[in-house]
């Protein structure tokens, strides 16, 4: 690839046969990068430009890397940690509401059992509010520190985000 004193992009990269293809992903994500060294002040706009109209037609994964390739290593991974952290909070979300809906059946079912046995046997003592009592604690055990976490997890990123 050669380059215009540093500064402009003016033909692809010859590939070796071999090279591994590009997918419609991995142009999505160096286009992602690109715009970041855009906004962060590493690319002019002419540069900008022409690594992006690059980026779109790049069939190999060489093409990209050679794009990307005097860049800051921190704008190549800043997304990667950020979706990882978005990953981690909706699993740990999913993680609670699944853990909640258990314990709202589970607790409805002994209820119900509770008002079937009370009726044949004309016996009501309640029952089922140790067990709903217990398993509610753990589910609070669980939800509170999820939920505490991924706020302050959040909170944080918003931080960070705008002071970078």
């Amino acid at each position: 690839m050669t380059t215009d004193s540093g500064t402009a992009l003016r033909s692809r990269p010859a590939a070796p046969a071999t090279a591994p293809l590009a997918g419609a992903a991995e142009r999505d994500r160096a286009v992602e990068v690109l715009g970041d060294a855009f906004g962060a002040g590493y690319l002019t706009k002419e540069e900008f430009d022409e690594r992006l109209d690059v980026a779109t037609r790049a069939r190999h994964r060489t093409e990209l890397d050679v794009l990307l390739a005097d860049l800051p290593a921190e704008l190549r991974t800043s997304r990667d940690r950020a979706r990882r952290r978005a990953r981690k909070a909706r699993a740990a979300r999913l993680g609670v509401r699944i853990h909640a809906g258990v314990y709202a059946g589970t607790s409805l079912l002994m209820v119900a059992v509770w008002l079937a046995v009370g009726r044949a046997a004309d016996v009501w003592y309640p029952w089922p509010i140790w067990p709903v009592l217990g398993w509610g604690i753990g589910v609070l055990g669980h939800a509170v520190p999820v939920t505490l976490a991924v706020r302050a997890r959040e909170r944080r990123g918003k931080t960070f985000n705008s002071i970078a």
